[in-house]
């Protein structure tokens, strides 16, 4: 079934029962008129139409109006029928307007961004707006007349019995006349059609949510038989039940999803009567923290720290952990050793190298064993196999991370079970991208990567080069994907268990920019946005501890200072492992005693002006810290191209300890909000302490 999206102006609908779907209405010029179950609303923000409501659209003009079928909704949770959506309970009301509108400013053409489009918005309203109740979700009729109010209110509690106008009649001691009368003058419909459309309305969740058969349903809500209730069936749903039942099992209604826009919803008229925020240099972004809903667990995402060899690990040891511990502010860390010979050690040097693994891992750090194809015979007899000797208290700390040909595909899967039986606690990783080049279609690819029996698997490619590989085996249309959208297909594709074992070892400062389309935001931005928005759907992400190629995202430059990535997982700590509301251009979470709020610069926006709403009743203190190109940004405080011969050591580290985020603390007048403005290459970190 297809979702429908139509501007409805200078339009008033019959009064008509919702069936088999979900309709969000949204004023995008002036507020609108609804009759919703006997109430006239006027309506300035939006309003959502619940399967089995009643409704009527009053000379409206310029109303949105999105129809989504009520499965699409099943398919997502199958407890469905106990709740309703209300639109006053979401929070956001801009970021869902935003969601719904901003999308067609731009012609929704292709499968991917329908589904996208579609599936973000039954997520966002499962989410904030959804009611739960304990039984199913029946409306209530408001009427003046408080005889109809009874009559509709018996019906409604009775509606699995017989209901007629003369049983009615006899209950309520009246005509059978005057029920019609009732019905028709106070109503504006009629009681057959408000009795039967109610039923069907409600039959679906039996039929497709509790797998009732077609005569079971018929005989609870009473219909004469089969053949009576599919002849209602296919008057309101346009199909019979049979067939209703066999799409949904068939999977019909299961992503992707598809979206038919009428010919008045173009993007000149859109813009006409509403300007997309893009549009928008300055804009003021209001946070209440007081009505935010923490409903998403923001994970720990592993950190692979690339390092050239053995000797290298030793050395980040020394420089970055002893003392001045660099690691603290990472999650999940894993040092990935790309070269690990010792035939040419020394006994005192071995044991050295081996004593700062054991106190990495003392630290609770995971150690990952680059080997390649040209060394997988040699495993067993070289260095690696005395370093796991050495280390075989802590194996459950080790990770082997295989680089093969596709020719050594069954080499390999051979040899993983060999390690497995020897050091049964190792872990194992794989790098996959010899499947990605060498496989034709995506199905194949997929395949032959979770038939793997692998922990992780890596992709080294630069996802510019990812992209190029892959987009010519996902695109099944004319219609060519970017970036971004080539990857989430291949996240989804890959299926969540498998995905959460993904993690991509190569990112690069174009690639992020090519990644959202952008040239003009600070990568640093960008990488932000990108942690954020993959926390759910990958494993982590791995860097190197310092390249000469400039463009690679590393962690510490050719002076030892840390780059921006080392203070944006500073300011993402204390979100792991934490309940947080996800918004647009923020991140927040509440523990026992302080609010934390990170804001980063909008995407399209020069700047933005945040104002954050609170309900404290006391003066409280605020710190904050401040990411921009003044402070904290290293390749501003010396360039790449210097020449570290021309001036003292003394002064890089001078320069270094001056390469931090801004920080301060204040103590914040209570009547008044907290506001902030981000320039275009900012990210603000906020810790409010609860008073």
């Amino acid at each position: 079934m297809i979702s429908t999206l139509s501007i409805r102006n200078h339009y008033t609908s019959e009064l008509t029962r919702c069936i088999n779907e979900i309709v969000i209405l949204l004023p995008l010029n002036k507020p609108c008129k609804i009759n919703l179950n006997g109430t006239t609303i006027t309506v300035t923000d939006g309003i959502i139409v619940n399967n089995a409501d009643l409704y009527q659209m009053l000379d409206v003009q310029e109303l949105l109006e999105l129809k989504i079928p009520l499965p699409l909704f099943i398919e997502k949770d199958t407890n469905i029928s106990k709740s309703y959506f209300d639109f006053n309970r979401i929070q956001f009301v801009e970021q869902f307007r935003n969601l719904v509108v901003e999308s067609i400013h731009q012609p929704i053409q292709d499968e991917f961004s329908m589904n996208m489009y579609i599936s973000s918005i039954i997520e966002f309203l499962l989410r904030e707006a959804r009611v739960m109740l304990n039984n199913i979700y029946i409306p209530y009729l408001n009427t003046k007349h408080p005889l109809v109010g009874r009559i509709t209110k018996y019906i409604h509690e009775n509606i699995c019995e017989t209901l007629n106008t003369k049983h009615l009649s006899q209950t309520f001691y009246i005509s059978q006349s005057y029920i019609s009368i009732l019905f028709s003058s106070n109503i504006n419909i009629n009681f057959k059609h408000y009795t039967t459309s109610l039923r069907i309305a409600l039959s679906l969740y039996d039929l497709i949510q509790d797998n009732k058969s077609i005569y079971e349903v018929a005989i609870k809500y009473r219909f004469l038989n089969v053949t009576t209730y599919s002849k209602h069936f296919k008057y309101y749903i346009h199909m019979p039940p049979k067939k209703y039942i066999f799409l949904f099992k068939k999977g019909h209604y299961k992503s992707p999803y598809k979206l038919v826009s009428n010919n008045v919803t173009s993007k000149t008229y859109l813009n006409k009567i509403q300007e997309p925020t893009m549009h928008t240099n300055n804009s003021d972004y209001s946070l209440n923290l007081s009505k935010l809903s923490f409903n998403n667990c923001f994970k720990p995402m592993i950190t692979l720290i690339q390092l050239d060899d053995i000797y290298t690990l030793n050395h980040f040891y020394e420089s970055h952990i002893v003392g001045n511990d660099a690691t603290t502010m990472f999650s999940k860390i894993n040092f990935c050793v790309l070269d690990t010979h010792l035939k040419q050690l020394n006994a005192l040097s071995a044991q050295q190298i081996i004593h700062t693994i054991k106190q990495l891992m003392l630290k609770g750090h995971q150690l990952t064993i680059k080997i390649t194809n040209l060394s997988l015979r040699q495993t067993q007899k070289f260095s690696v196999a005395k370093l796991l000797a050495e280390l075989a208290t802590d194996s459950a700390q080790i990770t082997l991370q295989f680089e093969f040909s596709y020719n050594a595909f069954n080499e390999l899967s051979n040899f993983i079970e060999k390690v497995h039986l020897k050091y049964p606690l190792i872990k194992i990783g794989t790098t996959i991208d010899c499947i990605i080049k060498s496989k034709n279609t995506l199905p194949q690819m997929l395949h032959h990567i979770t038939s793997i029996k692998s922990d992780f698997y890596y992709i080294d490619l630069d996802l510019n080069r990812f992209y190029r590989l892959m987009a010519p085996k996902v695109v099944k249309s004319q219609k060519n994907y970017n970036l971004k959208q080539v990857l989430l297909i291949f996240i989804s594709q890959l299926g969540i268990e498998h995905a959460n074992k993904l993690i991509l070892t190569h990112l690069t400062h174009k690639s992020l920019q090519d990644y959202y389309n952008t040239s003009s935001q600070q990568t640093h931005i960008l990488l932000t946005r990108f942690l954020v928005e993959l926390n759910q759907s990958i494993c982590g992400l791995g860097y190197p501890y310092y390249t000469d190629d400039n463009d690679r995202i590393m962690l510490f430059n050719k002076f030892h200072c840390p780059m921006p990535i080392v203070h944006i997982y500073s300011f993402l700590k204390v979100f792991f492992k934490q309940q947080v509301a996800l918004l647009p251009s923020a991140i927040i979470c509440k523990t026992n005693c302080h609010y934390h709020i990170l804001l980063f610069s909008n995407l399209e926006k020069t700047s933005c002006i945040v104002k954050v709403n609170h309900h404290f009743i006391k003066s409280f203190p605020v710190f904050s810290r401040l990411l921009n190109k003044d402070h904290g940004m290293i390749t501003n405080l010396i360039p790449s191209n210097i020449d570290q011969k021309l001036f003292d050591l003394s002064c890089i580290e001078q320069i270094n300890s001056a390469n931090y985020p801004l920080s301060k603390l204040t103590l914040h007048y209570y009547k008044e909000p907290l506001i902030y403005k981000l320039s275009q290459s900012s990210i603000q970190y906020i810790m409010i302490a609860m008073s």
